[in-house]
């Protein structure tokens, strides 16, 4: 197994430190949806948007649960979740929340049907989960309407997207032409009058490696959601079969831009001015920005002064055991509009580029070796935030004797329950230019089983922030005896943060 830079890799050493400027801190965010909306199961809030002045999120349900029954199972002992052996005896209906600013509080707005499953009389969830929401006004839609792209399980029929006019009532419009092996959709992403999505989550064959690895990795468009009439907007794989999905996308300075997943060389980043399906593209990046595997997948894209900031990772939280890749912590990139690139944050090097080096002064994961992805990016009051994925919450399951000497040397210095506490968490960070970056919160505002940022939206009430949390209804404990008990966590379950300049008080 190969393992990554070994340096301070859990706290902050800061060479180039941040200037003061700009932006929320910790003390300004107040909880307003927790314990997964009042169900320790809500363990993603898979996605979020604004409509019509409200906040929208999708969750998904029961992730680790879905990892011990679904996936190759890492040895972990004890398992984290309190998590049966048939995992349809646990309810996962997906849901969707609506935050309403006139009263201040989350309403349910839809829960999944339970349908007949494929085979047998077992009644099984139309969907788990909510991957993508967005708006979109389409050929056949008389208003900007809100669709939802859903992630469907093995036993049902293949996925919908969900459409909603009002953001009361939801039903499945025309089901894309898509594979039956395809579980799921990802980003909704709107481009010249046309909407954008990829297939993730295959059910089949030997992409049946990862929920984040779809059936062909291709983008597929249309400018009519109910119509169903999608093509395909590039080649498959952009011409190069390593590239195994296609995970993000954004506009940029008149273009479409796309990051794969690239196990064999590391990510490549692409861009095409639209037109007439399919697109021409031309790559901007590969090879992982010259860190190859380490960085695997272009998670998360986000436009600022100018520029497209490009969060990276490897997938599974930055150990990609199907593939071997990592342990590795996440970097951040920025790329101009004549396809320069520099390092923002991250390990320093010499590419087919040049040297690049961390313009931050920040290490890989904001020198912390638990944050596996930069997941998601937002700007709010001309001020850039990021979000990690963080792994470190399970320090206290993990195999450690299987790791090297010198990254276990660190974690003893530091002493793992005191991580785990401290710095298990994920993190958000913020930074007026680009470059100089400052911590929001480093402890996943004081609930370590935030695991990651999973989404955020600016809005006029202030920025909200949306969490991963798959920590609940129960979790492994070890007793003073050291035996392990499962016991509940009012804490599990995604959670919901609202920051406003100035606070609360």
């Amino acid at each position: 197994m190969a393992f990554p830079v070994r340096r301070s890799v859990v706290v902050a050493a800061v060479i180039n430190p941040p200037a003061v400027g700009a932006g929320l801190v910790e003390a300004d965010f107040r909880l307003t949806g927790a314990n997964g909306f009042g169900d320790g199961q809500n363990h993603y809030a898979h996605s979020m948007a604004v409509f019509e002045g409200r906040v929208y999120v999708g969750t998904t349900r029961a992730i680790i649960p879905a990892h011990k029954w679904n996936q190759m199972r890492p040895d972990i002992r004890p398992w984290p979740v309190d998590s049966p052996d048939f995992i349809y005896d646990i309810p996962r209906q997906a849901e969707i929340w609506c935050f309403d600013p006139a009263v201040d509080q989350w309403a349910r707005v839809y829960q999944a049907p339970l349908v007949p499953a494929n085979k047998g009389r077992m009644q099984v969830p139309r969907y788990i989960g909510y991957r993508g929401i967005g708006v979109f006004q389409g050929a056949s839609d008389h208003k900007p309407c809100l669709y939802v792209s859903t992630w469907a399980p093995q036993l049902t029929d293949p996925p919908d997207i969900l459409r909603s006019e009002d953001g009361r009532h939801f039903a499945p419009a025309a089901r894309p032409p898509f594979s039956p092996a395809v579980r799921s959709f990802r980003t909704l992403q709107v481009f010249q009058g046309r909407v954008h999505t990829t297939p993730t989550s295959s059910s089949q064959g030997a992409r049946k490696i990862s929920d984040s690895i779809g059936s062909d990795s291709t983008i597929y468009a249309t400018d009519d959601i109910q119509s169903a009439d999608w093509q395909a907007a590039n080649e498959e794989g952009f011409g190069n079969k390593a590239n195994a999905t296609i995970f993000e996308m954004e506009e940029f300075n008149g273009h479409l831009y796309a990051a794969t997943v690239n196990p064999k060389t590391g990510f490549e980043l692409w861009k095409t001015p639209g037109g007439t399906l399919p697109y021409r593209w031309t790559r901007v990046l590969h090879r992982g920005a010259g860190r190859g595997i380490f960085n695997e997948v272009g998670v998360s894209l986000c436009v600022f002064r100018g520029a497209l900031y490009v969060g990276t990772g490897v997938l599974n939280g930055g150990f990609h055991r199907a593939t071997g890749i990592g342990p590795a912590a996440a970097e951040l990139l920025r790329v101009w509009p004549d396809d320069r690139w520099e390092l923002v944050m991250g390990e320093s090097r010499v590419t087919e580029d040049g040297l690049r080096y961390p313009l931050s002064g920040y290490g890989p994961g904001f020198e912390k070796l638990f944050n596996g992805y930069v997941w998601r990016m937002v700007v709010h009051d001309g001020v850039l935030y990021a979000g990690t994925f963080s792994w470190g919450q399970n320090l206290a399951y993990l195999p450690l004797h299987t790791w090297p000497p010198d990254v276990m040397a660190l974690l003893d210095q530091w002493g793992r329950d005191w991580l785990t506490v401290n710095r298990g968490g994920s993190e958000v960070w913020r930074s007026a230019d680009g470059e100089h970056w400052q911590p929001v919160t480093r402890n996943a505002f004081g609930n370590r089983f935030n695991w990651g940022i999973r989404n955020f939206a600016s809005t006029p009430h202030g920025l909200f922030v949306a969490t991963a949390n798959p920590y609940g209804p129960t979790i492994a404990q070890q007793q003073v005896e050291g035996d392990w008990d499962y016991i509940e966590n009012p804490r599990g379950g995604c959670e919901i943060w609202l920051g406003r300049a100035g606070g609360w008080a």
